[in-house]
């Protein structure tokens, strides 16, 4: 009898609440992405562990942010997910302090939204970007004044603030997709009604690249080889978002077939290099006389055979 697969929750995996959004599961994602993503050698570690480390969160974090699959997963395992704060549980059991209730009544703040555009590289290596914010600063001669009186102030002209300029070196992880969010905690403008500073939220697109293409998180290209690596296999250079990589094409490949190169994608995904057979253009007597001989010599069926079968 086929025994079940162990359960994983994945909510536990992540760090997250069962009723998290999508961005606090992203967020934790790229949070422990930076921690234990196969960029990340940790002295002392079983390799062997941090790879499978690595797999759980991967898998949680698809699992989790595909609503459907999300929907099949709480329905089949809703008896075994732990319906508690987990974040708050591991704080009392970690002796981290506590959330002042002062601090969960602050005013909220009002995100700021950029968008950033990164290359391929930058993506997939994680990348340093500076920005610069243009937020409201509180002026200094009307602190504490009265409206009427502010009206009088020839800095500001009494609306209170004045405009100031801020560069912010950002730090953005390796693992980046298009249309990605990654949120940086009170690196936003400073937000007057609420007296600090507010999030950064920052929507990552990818720039185009001169022969890499994206399908999803999957990095392509088209890559040709010659008719004689079609028939007799060998080691190819093909180029990748972050350098070259020797590829080995299997003997007898056919045009059109697609390698998957693991791990070389964008956010851990794949890379797929489609080959593309080139045939040879600048042929001799003596290399047209073997073809002809080769030819004679094939055992292989006419390929369009099958089409007249089906007429």
């Amino acid at each position: 009898m086929e025994s079940k697969p162990a359960f994983k929750d994945y909510y536990y995996i992540l760090g997250v609440s069962p009723d998290a959004t999508g961005e606090e599961i992203q967020e934790a994602y790229h949070d422990l992405y930076e921690k234990y993503g196969p960029h990340v050698s940790i002295g002392g570690q079983d390799p062997d562990m941090l790879l499978k480390t690595f797999k759980d969160l991967s898998e949680a974090y698809e699992i989790l942010m595909d609503p459907a699959k999300r929907k099949r997963y709480d329905e089949a395992n809703k008896q075994h997910i732990y319906k508690g704060d987990l974040r708050r549980l591991w704080g009392k059991l970690s002796g981290a302090p506590a959330v002042d209730e002062t601090q969960q009544k602050k005013k909220p703040t009002v995100d700021t939204l950029i968008e950033i555009e990164v290359t391929l590289r930058e993506a997939v290596k994680g990348t340093k970007k500076h920005i610069r914010l243009e937020e409201p600063k509180s002026c200094a001669d009307c602190v504490g004044l009265k409206p009427v009186q502010r009206m009088q102030c020839p800095n500001c002209r009494g609306l209170g603030y004045t405009s100031s300029e801020r560069t912010e070196e950002v730090e953005l992880p390796a693992g980046l997709y298009d249309k990605l969010e990654v949120r940086k905690s009170a690196l936003g403008k400073y937000d007057l009604q609420a007296g600090r500073n507010g999030d950064l939220v920052i929507t990552i697109r990818l720039a185009p690249h001169p022969y890499l293409g994206v399908l999803g998180r999957d990095i392509t290209c088209t890559v040709p080889i010659t008719i004689y690596e079609a028939v007799l296999g060998g080691e190819i250079e093909v180029p990748t978002a972050t350098g070259r990589v020797i590829m080995k094409v299997q003997p007898r490949t056919q045009a059109g077939r697609v390698y998957r190169l693991k791990g070389l994608g964008l956010a851990g995904a794949d890379q797929l290099v489609t080959v593309e057979v080139v045939t040879p253009q600048q042929l001799g007597n003596e290399e047209v006389s073997l073809y002809q001989k080769l030819k004679g010599m094939s055992k292989d069926p006419n390929p369009r055979e099958s089409l007249y079968t089906k007429l």
